[in-house]
């Protein structure tokens, strides 16, 4: 009967400490992409529109997420659609 607790009790440990180590894993997980949010320039779309707007004259349409970074639609005052790309490790804002 001894061996049966002591064996029950083991595993209970071991259960406890793989449940520790999968919450190791994912606090590594969200640590890193807390990293590599700071390492940005370009961190959210509002950071991306207010960005082009100081380089560029015009109402703004829509901002989508692209691979690299940021696509913001513009209309400027003559009634022209167009967009401007923000490059979210660097900051770069380029016309397309």
């Amino acid at each position: 009967m001894r061996l049966g607790l002591t064996l029950a009790l083991i595993a209970c440990l071991l259960a406890s400490f793989g449940s520790m180590a999968g919450n190791d894993r994912q606090n590594d997980r969200n640590q890193g992409a807390k990293n590599e949010q700071r390492r940005l320039a370009v961190n959210s779309p509002d950071q991306a529109v207010a960005m082009v707007q100081r380089q560029y004259q015009g109402k703004v349409l829509s901002v989508q997420s692209s691979g690299s970074g940021y696509r913001v639609k513009l209309l400027n005052n003559d009634g022209q659609v167009f967009s401007v790309s923000v490059d979210a490790a660097t900051g770069r804002v380029s016309r397309n």
